[in-house]
C-alpha cells in the first residue's frame, strides 16, 4: 500500500511538473504574443501532399505579427507590411499598395506552432522565431 500511494505521488507530481496550456489565450494572442510575433517557416506541402523544397529567400523570410493588427513580412530583399486580421478559421493579411489580400485557412494554431493553407491548397508549417 505505501509503494502504491509512493507511486500515485511521484505519476501525480510529474503530470503537474508539465507545461500546461493556457486556454484563456486568444487566437490573436497565439499569432502576435502580447505585443508581437514573428514566424518563420519550416515546412511547405503542395497540394497534392508533396514535400515542397524551400528556397533560400523562403527560409529567410519572416512574418511579424504585432497585436495591433499591423503585419510585416520581410527576407533579404523585399519587405512589405500591411494589417492582418484573424476570423473564424481565417487569417487574412492584406499589404499596403495591394488591391488583394492573402487569405489562408488556419488548420492547427499553437503558441509555437501555425500550419496554414492557402488559397491554391498548399500547406505552410510556421514556427516563432
Amino acid at each position: 500500500m505505501k509503494n502504491a500511494l509512493l507511486t500515485l505521488s511521484i505519476f501525480l507530481l510529474i503530470i503537474g511538473c508539465n507545461k500546461k496550456v493556457d486556454s484563456s489565450l486568444t487566437n490573436e494572442d497565439k499569432i502576435a504574443g502580447t505585443t508581437e510575433k514573428t514566424w518563420v517557416t519550416k515546412r511547405e506541402t503542395t497540394a497534392n501532399g508533396d514535400n515542397d523544397k524551400l528556397t533560400r529567400e523562403e527560409k529567410d523570410q519572416k512574418i511579424t505579427f504585432w497585436k495591433n493588427g499591423n503585419v510585416k513580412m520581410a527576407g533579404d530583399n523585399e519587405a512589405m507590411s500591411g494589417q492582418w486580421s484573424y476570423s473564424g478559421s481565417t487569417l487574412t493579411l492584406h499589404f499596403t499598395g495591394q488591391d488583394v489580400t492573402e487569405n489562408f485557412t488556419v488548420i492547427e494554431l499553437t503558441e509555437d506552432r501555425m500550419q496554414l493553407t492557402a488559397g491554391d491548397g498548399s500547406v505552410m508549417l510556421m514556427k516563432p522565431e
